[in-house]
């Protein structure tokens, strides 16, 4: 653990300063790109003006940075790439708790697990599990360094199965969304002995041929294809394509521009939040001031914005993610969470997870029952809640299936 370095995340004033300068300065338009151009063309002036405001005006980037520092940052060298992550040990019951690895997504970054870290290390009933967290940057994100050519999140799942190791963490779990479910998925595949069970909140799955899906599968599956698009007719996919065939062209136009960046990543908080909490129309507060510090931390870590955009250019295309995860290489071996909620990207039924796998034996929300394991059924009701940022939308939640799934599953 000799090349493990403490490190410092603290902003220097002079850059926040320059941060809000740069939006002060910045003109917005007047008129919309046609008139009652509403959202057909992206989110709507209102939206992006309400957004702006805020950044500008509400937002304290001094509340973000206290947030940030409270916990211990690192970085190390894995593969010849500086790695940044958060370390914290279990605040109780430390010699039984669990090594957790917690993988974000784009557009996140590590601070999306800012609202379920407190509650995993100290749980506040002596029956639930507490845990060891381990939170990465990807490669490419915020202070961990840009990935070389071709690297992909098979490449990173090594990397953090090293850095877990390295940290003396002989077993261990892994909780994930969005790319960060690759990453999982590659962990979980059986060819990391250490990885003992995964939890997602992103599945990709599709239902196996002649399988009758109920209403709620169904649902879920024309909000899989609202937001994914047929072949060629990729309504919501123009910033993938950007990033998966010209990265560096956006990503320099974004690089020293925050109304940029608020626009490439904000639309996605926009669509893929539920938009039934304040979300849409920005009156979430706690929400806003997530959204607002990940912009900031994009800002404020170039070329991040840029060398992030590589989990598009080197990994699996949208428009078959669940041919891929259903390969047999591809399988998830160890033993399967998944936590799914209505208004993400890709809420999966059961039937579509169940085909991504073969070691599922936990199943919570919008699509189905929750079941614990082969043979007993716990019958809730249908979790009607939640998007995408599971971890920023519904700690509670994700914190309490974390600690049900893991507290049951995790053998070291």
């Amino acid at each position: 653990m000799s090349d493990i370095r403490p490190f410092d995340p603290s902003i220097p004033q002079e850059e926040v300063d320059r941060l809000f300068r740069k939006l002060a300065d910045t003109r917005l338009p007047e008129i919309p790109i046609v008139p009652d151009a509403g959202d057909d063309y992206g989110p709507s002036l209102e939206w992006i003006k309400t957004l702006y405001n805020h950044w500008l005006h509400n937002f304290s980037w001094a509340t973000a940075q206290q947030q940030i520092s409270q916990w211990h940052h690192y970085t190390t060298t894995i593969s010849s790439l500086q790695v940044h992550f958060i370390h914290e040990r279990a605040h109780t019951r430390a010699e039984t708790a669990i090594p957790l690895l917690l993988v974000h997504g784009w557009p996140g970054t590590f601070f999306e697990f800012q609202n379920v870290m407190a509650p995993l290390l100290a749980p506040s009933r002596a029956s639930d599990p507490s845990f060891h967290l381990v939170v990465p940057s990807l490669p490419g994100f915020c202070w961990s360094q840009g990935p070389p050519r071709a690297w992909t999140l098979q490449d990173t799942a090594g990397m953090y199965d090293a850095l877990m190791k390295k940290l003396g963490y002989q077993s261990y779990v892994v909780q994930a969304g969005d790319w960060g479910h690759w990453v999982a998925r590659e962990l979980g595949s059986g060819r990391f002995d250490a990885c003992k069970a995964v939890h997602t909140n992103m599945c990709p799955g599709a239902p196996p041929d002649g399988y009758e899906m109920n209403e709620r599968e169904k649902r879920a599956m024309d909000r899989a294809g609202w937001w994914m698009g047929e072949r060629l007719n990729e309504g919501h996919m123009g910033y993938a394509i950007e990033m998966r065939t010209r990265p560096q062209t956006i990503g320099v136009a974004f690089n020293d521009n925050p109304v940029g960046i608020m626009m490439f990543i904000g639309e996605k908080y926009n669509e893929l939040a539920d938009p039934n909490t304040g979300t849409a129309d920005l009156q979430n507060e706690q929400f806003n001031h997530d959204v607002c510090t990940t912009l900031s931390l994009y800002f404020f870590t170039p070329p991040s914005i840029m060398t992030s955009m590589l989990c598009y250019y080197n990994n699996v295309r949208h428009e078959v993610y669940t041919e891929f995860n259903a390969k047999e290489e591809n399988l998830i071996r160890v033993p399967l969470g998944v936590s799914t909620f209505p208004y993400d990207a890709f809420p999966v039924p059961k039937a579509g997870a169940e085909t991504t796998t073969r070691n599922l034996q936990f199943f919570k929300g919008t699509c189905g029952l929750a079941f614990l394991h082969e043979g007993h059924t716990d019958e809730r009701e249908e979790r009607d809640f939640g998007g995408h940022f599971a971890a920023m939308e519904c700690p509670n939640e994700i914190v309490a299936d974390v600690r049900e799934f893991f507290g049951e599953h995790f053998k070291a």
